[in-house]
């Protein structure tokens, strides 16, 4: 950067690959670069958020992670990287996007860091925008390595599960996924064409169902060979990147979703309702919803709904769901998810 850091540390080492930033004193050159021996009892940064695709081919080039695939954004590197140049009892202070916490790709990463030491703080920004010309949500925080505490300091517990993180003052031992199968929503892949009122013929639980109740109604073709009114649009339906498509499946959606009569409770994959499981009669769901089919398939109503009842007062922000008040829930992030012991009943053994 330009110095925030580094200019009020004197003595510091500071590092900037772009030399139209570089402050004096600091080594114009790529972190990646610098050799991993250097140990710190401080490391301070704002790491750049970049896409895999777009990371540096002489960057790419030393990236050397296990712990990180090639779809890893570079700021994950960073966090590794730092950490490795801490000195025993070093700490570690960086802002940086919140995602990591959940991301299936830092899986490996999560894990790793929870055995090399604790997230001391954690201070969620919320909405803020900090990333120039980006918009993921942020948080600062600080890492102390050794620490096997795994408090912060204000008292919540650091906990791991399935390769994410969270930050609780509650009990949660109680995988998810011994409750539920979570399954994904279809994908049309071009909704304005499927859209269509007068050829429509399903209804589909969507992302405005949780609030009126309402459904959309839709073209769903699935066994059935295409419909005449569809031919308009097969050259925009045969370019979609849903999913690969040719002669003999253009016209159908992108992806499926689990077809099943059984009971079932739906979530949106963002929402701001206040309570935000609900159970509705369609068994159709577009890809703005999740489902939870409770594993127990004989539940009575009355039990489905205790459950639905249940998972809304189960305190979603502090398992990491909850960002600026909205709710973001994920297939990968639920199925992982810790939940209160009160769940046991539902509970089925030797499936987690």
């Amino acid at each position: 950067g330009d110095g925030a850091f580094s200019g009020r540390l004197p003595g510091c080492v500071a590092i900037e690959l772009d030399p139209a930033h570089c402050p004096p004193g600091a080594l114009n050159i790529d972190f990646f670069a610098y050799p991993e021996g250097e140990k710190f009892a401080t490391v301070i940064g704002n790491p750049p958020y970049v896409k895999a695709r777009d990371i540096l081919p002489a960057t790419a080039l030393r990236l050397g992670s296990s712990l990180l695939d090639g779809h890893a954004n570079l700021y994950l590197h960073f966090i590794e990287k730092c950490v490795r140049h801490l000195a025993p009892g070093g700490e570690l202070i960086l802002i940086t996007p919140r995602d990591f916490l959940k991301a299936t790709g830092a899986g490996r990463l999560n894990a790793w860091l929870f055995d090399q030491g604790t997230i001391t703080d954690f201070e969620d920004l919320g909405d803020a925008k900090i990333f120039e010309g980006a918009a993921p949500n942020c948080a600062i925080w600080r890492f102390e390595k050794g620490n096997a505490s795994h408090r912060l300091h204000d008292g919540r517990r650091m906990a791991l599960s399935g390769g994410q993180l969270m930050f609780t003052r509650g009990i949660y031992s109680l995988p998810l996924a011994s409750v539920f199968a979570v399954k994904v929503g279809a994908v049309s892949g071009a909704d304005e064409i499927f859209s269509n009122e007068e050829f429509a013929n399903t209804e589909f639980v969507c992302s405005k169902t949780a609030q009126t109740g309402a459904t959309r109604r839709m073209v769903y073709l699935d066994r059935e060979g295409p419909v005449a009114w569809l031919e308009q649009f097969k050259e925009r339906l045969l370019a979609r990147r849903v999913t690969r498509f040719d002669e003999a499946n253009w016209w159908k959606w992108g992806r499926r979703h689990y077809v099943s009569e059984a009971p079932r409770i739906y979530v949106n994959h963002k929402t701001r309702n206040a309570r935000p499981f609900f159970q509705h009669p369609c068994n159709n769901y577009d890809g703005a919803v999740l489902a939870l089919f409770p594993h127990r398939a004989t539940l009575p109503a009355a039990d489905l709904k205790r459950l639905t009842e249940m998972l809304n007062e189960v305190d979603w922000g502090e398992l990491g769901f909850v960002c600026d008040g909205r709710f973001l829930f994920s297939q990968r992030s639920l199925e992982q998810a810790l939940l209160p012991e009160a769940f046991a009943e539902f509970a089925v053994k030797g499936l987690v």
